[in-house]
Order: structure tokens, then sequence, then C-alpha cells
């Protein structure tokens, strides 16, 4: 993209005048020399003038003058006696001893052409001067055109499409601004948001000043006379009431005050929607505990219950052990105790046959002597007797307490047994009931909403009614020889009519007791 700013080249860069025909570019003098005034508005040439007065454009001869022929001037001649015109201004008129000559006339698309350049320059300034106003930079120069240097050629078309592409790029950066300039400007505009410290200060502050304020005009009313004492209380009531002004201008204002009461809304709502949070989750944690609390105490009643029952199956243990230790030492006294009564019959016996063998002899002995052993044989026996007695209470309660031990041994055994049986009842009767009804879905299968309909004579008596009332309607007449009522249970096959039959029905349910 061409930079609209460029610099002007020096007057050494310039192409040097020619020794035949000067060119009208010698008369604009550089711009160290001559400055135009940037605040006033640039001059506008005619259409006229560029098409007479064509800087920097070389015409050829017309009846080949290039070619050795006649030579003629420009436009305009040229006499060296006369100095140019200034730069800006159009020249007075034709140079004395001159006339406009008819290449002018010959050359109908110049006019128009030097009028697009002239329309482009009048395009430049006006972006010159939308582009640096708004940006606060200097005004500078106008730039240099094509012929204000060189030869001036046609405009092309990529040239206008490179300007007017310029043009846009600006009018986007200016609307791009104008945008961000207003985006901005209500911000700023917006006031500050008070917070409540500040509110509550600023309420504080205007009550004392109130304070103050009355007591301001407590003073003026009692210093009337007093013209310095008044005037100083004036100025401070004054002082005073500005500053009131001042507070209650931020206590009194509505949009601050409701910002600041939706400030608060937010804060409270915020506030209690996190009490109702902990809230919750306080009632959670004590659900949780109560939860962890219940399930303790069923996992310790579990153990209570588990260590009562190792305790009481150890005591019984015991018991038992106790019992039969002590139903041994009863038998084994009962032993001795009979043995001791061999012992005496033995004795008895003994002392009878000597006596008689000493009779035999004829030794008698006496009868006293006879008397002090049966005492004592006598003695002996009740003792025995007595013992006997109590070591046969102590086995019947021995025996009582192992029969009660032993009793509910048989009884827990039986209602192990009697659970088995039941089990393997249910266990038929759900494999009856799957033959007959087909197996069992949970309950959210497909089919339960059909299983519910089909068995919803069983919880509804409504439905009984309804379903026995159309089974009534296909009975036959009570007095019908193959009448009969409806059955009262499950309708079983009959039993088998043939041995074989029987047995191999005997063996698949022995089979299937089995699986």
């Amino acid at each position: 993209m061409d930079n609209p700013y460029q610099q002007i080249p020096d007057a050494a860069n310039r192409r040097a005048p020619s020794s035949t025909v000067p060119e009208p570019a010698q008369w604009a003098p550089s711009m160290e020399s001559t400055q135009p005034d940037l605040t006033g508005p640039p001059w506008v040439p005619s259409p006229g003038f560029y098409g007479h007065q064509m800087y920097g454009f070389s015409f050829a001869a017309p009846g080949g003058g290039g070619l050795g022929g006649p030579h003629l001037g420009p436009p305009y001649g040229f006499d060296p006696s006369i100095p140019p015109p200034p730069f800006g201004r159009p020249p007075p008129g034709p140079f004395p001893g001159t006339v406009p000559s008819g290449p002018v006339h010959g050359y109908p698309s110049s006019t128009g052409t030097f009028q697009t350049g002239h329309l482009k320059q009048q395009q430049q300034q006006q972006v010159f001067r939308d582009s640096g106003a708004p940006h606060g930079g200097p005004l500078l120069p106008p730039p240099l055109h094509d012929y204000d240097r060189g030869p001036v050629t046609t405009t092309r078309p990529e040239d206008e499409a490179g300007l007017q592409r310029r043009q846009d790029i600006q009018w986007l950066r200016q609307f791009v601004q104008n945008r961000v300039k207003k985006s901005t400007s209500p911000q700023t505009q917006r006031p500050d948001p008070v917070s409540t410290p500040a509110l509550k200060e600023a309420l504080y502050a205007a009550v004392r000043l109130v304070s103050a304020l009355e007591e301001s005009c407590q003073t003026l009313k009692q210093n009337l006379e007093n013209d310095c004492v008044w005037t100083d209380s004036y100025l401070t009531a004054l002082n005073t009431k500005r500053e009131l002004q001042d507070k209650l201008k931020v206590v009194g204002d509505r949009e601050r005050l409701n910002q600041l009461k939706a400030k608060l809304a937010r804060v409270s709502k915020r506030r209690a929607r996190r009490l109702r949070a902990n809230q919750a989750m306080l009632m959670e944690e004590n659900r949780r505990q109560e939860h962890i609390r219940e399930k303790e105490a069923a996992i310790d009643g579990w153990r209570m219950k588990q260590i009562h029952d190792v305790e009481e199956k150890k005591k019984e243990q015991e018991l038992k052990l106790a019992a039969d230790s002590v139903l041994c030492e009863v038998r084994k006294k009962q032993a001795d105790v009979k043995r001791m009564q061999d012992i005496l019959r033995s004795l008895e016996k003994l002392r009878r046959l000597r006596k008689e063998a000493a009779s035999r002899k004829g030794i008698v002995t006496e009868q006293e002597y006879d008397d002090a052993f049966s005492i004592r044989l006598e003695q002996l026996r009740t003792v025995m007797k007595r013992r006997t007695a109590v070591y046969a209470a102590e086995q019947k309660a021995l025996m009582v307490m192992l029969e009660g031990e032993q009793e509910e041994e048989r009884r827990k055994e039986q209602e192990r047994r009697m659970k088995r049986e039941r089990e393997r009842q249910l266990q038929r009767k759900q494999r009856v009931d799957s033959i007959l009804f087909g197996d069992e879905h949970p309950t959210d299968s497909l089919m339960q909403p059909f299983r519910e309909y089909y068995t919803q004579a069983q919880h509804s008596l409504d439905a009984l009614i309804q379903i026995r009332r159309e089974w009534d309607v296909f009975v036959v007449a009570p007095d019908h020889p193959d009448g009969s009522s409806v059955p009262q249970g499950w309708i079983l096959p009959d039993h088998p009519s043939d041995q074989d039959w029987a047995s191999s029905l005997q063996t698949a349910d022995t089979d299937e007791e089995k699986l």
C-alpha cells in the first residue's frame, strides 16, 4: 500500500530540465522554501487550468517535430525573460507572444484524464483531513502526486482499487473507534457502587453533621449582636451544610441504594442458601450417624447373641462334663458301696463257716461276741444303705439333668429336621407351581402386568366374584349327571394304574429330591 505521507524528494532527485523545452515541473519550488498554509482551505484549480497547464507532461510536437520538423512549444510556450508563476496560483494568462496551440484541442482525452487526477487529489485531501484530525496528530502537507513529480500517466484501475481499499479501511477504523468510544462512555458514567460500611459511615456522619448544624444554628441565634462570632458560626454552618449535602447525595442516590439493596438481597439469598445447604448437610450427617449407630447396634446385638450362644454352649458343655464327672463319681461310690456290701456278706459268711468248724471241734464261742459282731455288721449295713440312698438320689438328679439336656438336644434336632422338611416341602410346592403355572419372574418383568391380571383374584374380592360369575355361566345344572362342583384344592393326577409306571414315578421323585 502506498504511504500517503511519504516525503517529497529533493531537487537533486528531480528530472533535469531539457535544454530545448523547459518542463513546467521546474516552476514548482521545493517544500523547504515554500510551505503551504495548512490552516486555510487549499486552492482548487479549475478544470481549464489542468487542461492547459499540465506539469510534468511532455507533448509530442505535432507535425513531426520530434523527427527534425519545426519545433513547437508547450501549450503556454516558454520565455526566459518572464519568471514562472508562484506555486499554488494560476498563471495570469498566456505568456506574451504565445498563442494556445492547436494540439490542446487535438487531445480530447487529456482533459478528462487530468480531471480524474484532480478528483483523486480532492479525495486524498479529504482522507487526509479525516484521518489526521480524529487522532489528534498534526496536519501534515498533502502528498505530492504524479503530476507534481514527473510525466503524468493515465490512471489505472489497480490504483483506483487500492485507493478505494484504503478509504474503506480508514472508514472501518473510524467506525470501530466510534463504537469503542460509545461503549466505554456508559461505563465511565456509571456510578460507583456503595458498600454497606460506606453507607453506614455516611449515615452516622450525616447524623453528626445534623447535630453540628443544629449547634451552629443555635450559636447563630445566640450571637445576633456579635458580628464576628456570627460570621464565623455562619461560615461553619455553611461548611457543615455543604458536607451534609454531600453525605445526603450518597445516602439519597436511588440508583446506588437500589444497587445496595440488590446486593444485600443477593447476600441474604446466598446466606439463606448456604444455611439451607448446611442444614441439609447436617441432617444428612445426622441420618448417616443414625444409620451408623443402627448398624453398630445391630452388629453389637449380633455379636452379643453369638457370644451368648457360645457361652451357653460352653456352659452346657461344662455342665455336661461336670454332670458326667459327678455321675461317674456317684457310680464309682455306688460300686464301692456295693463292693463293701459284698465284703460284709462274705465276712458274715466266713464267720459263720468258721463258727461251724469250731463247733464241730468242740470250741464254743461266747454269745456276747456274736452279738457284738452282729451289731457291728448291722451298723455297717445301715451306713451302706444310707450311702446307697444318697448316691441313688444323686444319680437320679444327675440322670434327670442329663435327660433334660438330651431332651433339649433331641428337641433342637427335631426342629432342625422339621425345618429341613418344611424347606423340602416348600421346594416341592414351588416345583409343582412351576410345572403348573410356569417359572417365577422378577417384578420388573415384561410379563408382570399379565401375571397381575391373571392373579388378581388372589388379592381382590371383587375380581374373584367377577371371575367366579364368569365361570358359573358355563357350569351345568346341578341335576346334570356329569355336573360337579368347583374343586376346592389342587387337581392332581390319579394314582398310577401299573406297577411299572408307579416305580418309574417313584424313581423320578427320588431323583428330583436328590437334586
